[in-house]
């Protein structure tokens, strides 16, 4: 499990309560909640409750939890985090937490396609994909048939509205997994139209 927390040592010190019983995990930090989105190859996002909540609203799929003393909870969730865990906390209750925010499924009937997690498991491979793979794909098919603008692919994987090139690039990166899966066929019907990309049906 890849964590990002976004602040400095001395603040996730203060956060967790030291126990030798924890489950591993991989944690990193960042220095700041856009740079943790932007990176976009973790399964969890912990941020301080005061740090997050001086962000505008950002729009992401990755669970983002904050953490901090319970009355800052209500504010956090008002502002949009997706859990909030009290400090001091354990490792193992934060995995638990990523845990139960990680273990969504959904398939593609047409295509023989699942997703468990990040997982893409199709007829020729399982592919992990990317936070932005995944959040693309999961806007695409729940608007199958339907162009979805930039401006939507934008907000939701963390980039600037006009970065064209920075979602041409994410879009390429999801058709060579869907064929690297044995999803050729698919990757085809992903286009892109005027000012907008298309999953057709």
């Amino acid at each position: 499990m890849r964590i990002l927390f976004v602040g400095n040592g001395e603040e996730y010190s203060a956060a967790i309560l030291k126990r030798e019983n924890d489950g591993p995990f991989s944690l990193f930090f960042c220095p700041s909640l856009s740079d943790a989105l932007e990176r976009g190859n973790s399964d969890a996002i912990v941020i301080p409750a005061l740090r997050f909540l001086t962000y505008p609203p950002l729009t992401r799929t990755v669970p983002l939890i904050a953490s901090g003393p319970a009355e800052l909870a209500e504010p956090c969730f008002e502002a949009g985090c997706s859990d909030f865990i009290r400090e001091p906390w354990t490792g193992d209750e934060l995995q638990a937490r990523i845990a139960g925010h990680t273990c969504g499924k959904f398939a593609f009937s047409h295509e023989g396609l699942r997703i468990s997690g990040h997982t893409l498991s199709g007829p020729t491979a399982d592919i992990v994909l990317s936070d932005a793979a995944y959040s693309i794909l999961t806007l695409l098919s729940a608007n199958l048939g339907q162009p979805v603008p930039r401006l939507a692919i934008a907000s939701l994987i963390g980039v600037r509205a006009g970065d064209s090139r920075s979602i041409d690039m994410r879009i390429a990166r999801l058709r060579k997994a869907l064929r690297s899966a044995g999803a050729g066929g698919m990757a085809d019907r992903l286009r892109g139209t005027q000012g907008a990309y298309q999953l057709s049906s």
